[in-house]
């Protein structure tokens, strides 16, 4: 998956929160299992510090990105950090690659679409 596609994957998502998410950097790192294989995502961003941003990292577990190929595994808040008026967020996510005929896959995510939760994968 692209970098680019993930990123405005996140700010689009955020976006439909009433977030403008400024991405300042994004770190993917490719990763394979026996099983799977996918991508650990680094993203850092800023945005306004007000409710709107509580409100939208209070769902980002049940956040579903519609990356068609990609299952959201996981993505959450590893660190936020006010700085004047904004917050600098480090979202940390992983992604699965799946086939586009599994039910589970498609535009849901494991998490949000599917309701159910794909722990982690181990780096190989």
């Amino acid at each position: 998956m692209s970098a680019a596609r993930f990123e405005r994957a996140v700010a689009r998502a955020a976006a439909r929160g009433g977030v403008l998410l400024a991405v300042e950097h994004h770190r993917e790192i490719a990763w394979h299992s026996a099983t799977f294989s996918g991508a650990r995502h680094q993203l850092i961003a800023s945005a306004a510090n007000d409710a709107s941003l509580d409100a939208w990292l209070a769902t980002l577990d049940r956040t579903d990105l519609g990356l068609p190929g990609q299952m959201l595994a996981d993505l959450h808040v590893a660190v936020r950090e006010p700085y004047g008026e904004r917050v600098m967020l480090r979202l940390e996510g992983v992604t699965v690659t799946c086939d586009l005929t599994a039910p589970e896959c498609g535009t849901a995510s494991v998490r949000g679409g599917a309701g159910r939760r794909m722990p982690p994968p181990t780096p190989a």
